[in-house]
């Protein structure tokens, strides 16, 4: 597949997304020569979860990256007075996204059924720079936010066996937020996907929303 030598351009709301939507892509593409970028949207701010905080989060998204070996790109998100994310669509966001994705040939983001609602702001925001920016434009099957998808109509299937690895170590670097249990669920999910494939095989899979000739 010659998508995989391209330039990504991966725009989810907060770290550890990209590693469970697509980490087995994004170790397969860089790979095969390819570039990943991933845009967060929301910065490490306050948490409710007890057992994170700022630095905790930022340290975590650090041994990710270390694994991985992408670029990331942290937004300055606009805070409540309780120092909480605030992320909503304006023409400012949009402008600013632009101006980042600028120079990428695939998009990836989240579905607009996932039911966090930094997600949901995701998917707008990919569906209104994708219109002259990119060559395509994907969307992630991504666990467990798609127990509630009614529309998601998979078209993609990634082949990830030989990444899988590399794909949970890089989910376990979140090991204040993912337990055991966690990483298992959405491993097995792709490992479901991947008897798609074949016996054996591992996937990650997608909704391809726009594609264009080149």
């Amino acid at each position: 597949m010659k998508a995989f030598s391209k330039k990504f351009f991966i725009l989810t709301a907060h770290p550890e997304d990209m590693e469970v939507g697509c980490g087995g892509l994004v170790a397969k593409i860089l790979a095969h020569g390819g570039s990943v970028t991933n845009l967060i949207m929301v910065q490490p701010a306050a948490e409710e979860h007890p057992k994170r905080n700022q630095e905790v989060v930022k340290k975590e998204l650090a041994n990710s990256n270390a694994i991985l070996k992408h670029k990331t790109i942290i937004y300055d998100t606009p805070l409540h007075n309780n120092d909480r994310p605030n992320l909503t669509l304006t023409n400012n966001v949009i402008t600013d996204v632009e101006k980042i994705a600028k120079g990428h040939d695939i998009l990836i983001s989240h579905w607009q059924e996932d039911h966090h609602q930094d997600h949901r702001a995701c998917h707008k925001i990919a569906r209104s720079i994708a219109r002259k920016n990119f060559e395509q434009f994907w969307c992630m099957d991504e666990t467990p936010y798609n127990l509630h998808y009614k529309n998601f109509k998979c078209n993609l299937y990634i082949d990830i066996s030989d990444y899988i690895d590399t794909k949970r170590k890089s989910i376990e670097a979140y090991n204040s937020y993912f337990y055991d249990s966690a990483v298992n669920q959405i491993i097995n999910y792709n490992k479901y996907r991947g008897e798609f494939l074949g016996s054996n095989k591992i996937a990650e899979t997608f909704q391809i929303m726009y594609k264009k000739d080149v």
